[in-house]
Formats: structure tokens, sequence, C-alpha cells
């Protein structure tokens, strides 16, 4: 027969773990208009694991790359796609400077960081993301933005990805995002 205190332990540490599951970071999006133009601000559940660490520090970038596409949801009709644009974030580690370094490919913008949670802080708030322009959108349809994110390593050669395949790749897919772009 089980005691109360072991019914009890087993209790707590089931809700401990489910509820750390539970409380996983989610991310999210808004959108807003500014002189004629929309504007998204995006907070992605962006984290680096062990591996993909270690191969940035071994030499290998990564891109981050966000996909946006912007959705005309209509009833009773297939949805229309309004149009797409694709972000992306190179992630390099100069191993002289012990320096992160993450660059906008879209503006050339680049931002020098000592520790990679500064870098995962950095790319998981994206604001001011310009959107698309207010006059190409129907004031009465109802849009909603949808983020695919992926980060993916560059530079690798054949022989690499050949035995990555047989181990954990490297890449990986974040969650889906979508929120509506106005109200």
């Amino acid at each position: 027969m089980l005691s109360f205190r072991k019914v009890l332990h087993f209790n707590i540490a089931f809700f401990a773990l489910t509820s750390g599951i539970a409380l996983k970071a989610e991310g999210s999006g808004s959108s807003y208009i500014d002189s004629g133009v929309y504007y998204s601000d995006i907070e992605i559940p962006f984290n680096l694991e062990n591996e993909q660490i270690k191969a940035l520090e071994s030499g290998i970038v990564f891109n981050l790359e966000l996909n946006l596409k912007i959705v005309d949801i209509r009833n009773w009709r297939l949805d229309r796609d309004v149009g797409e644009l694709t972000q992306i974030y190179s992630i390099e580690f100069n191993a002289f400077t012990r320096r992160y370094t993450v660059s906008n490919k879209n503006t050339g913008r680049q931002a020098s960081m000592a520790m990679i949670e500064e870098v995962s802080e950095y790319l998981s708030t994206i604001k001011k993301l310009p959107l698309v322009d207010d006059s190409l959108l129907d004031l009465d349809a109802n849009y909603t933005v949808i983020l695919d994110s992926r980060l993916r390593a560059q530079g690798m050669s054949q022989w690499m990805k050949t035995i990555s395949f047989w181990r954990e790749s490297l890449d990986s897919d974040l969650e889906q995002i979508q929120w509506q772009l106005f109200r």
C-alpha cells in the first residue's frame, strides 16, 4: 500500500513536470500602421541547442529565416495570398574576438554580442518589421499574418552533411505564429 507521503511526492513531481511543459514560451505577433505602412512586432521563442552552439563556435554559420505571408481569409472561398516577405538573419562566431555577430541580410545591419544568451534575446524580439503598404489592402478584408521560422546551418561541406544525416540535424523549425494584420 502506498503511503500518503509517496502519493503526495508523486503528485508534486507530476504537476511540476507538466506545468513546466505548459509554461513553455510561445511566440506572438502584433501589427500596427505608421505613415501608410503596416509594421509588426514579433516575439519568437528562439534558443540555440547545445549542438548548434558547438557547431557555431566551430565555424558553422547559421541563418534564421523568417518567412511571413499575408493571407486574406475568406468565408466560403479559398483564401488568397496577398504577399510574402522573407527576412534572414545570419549568426556567426568570431573565434579571435570571441564575439557573436548577427547580421540582417535584408538591410545589412549588424550587431555584435559577447554571449550566446544575448544572441537569443536579440533574435527573440523583432520590432518594427515593415510588412505591406496600406494602399495594397482592402479595409473590409480579414487579413492574417503567418510566420514560419527556421534555423539553417550554412556552409557545411557535403561530407559534413552526410555525417550529420546519421546524427541529429543542426537545422530546426520554430513554431508557426499567426496574428491578425489589423482589427
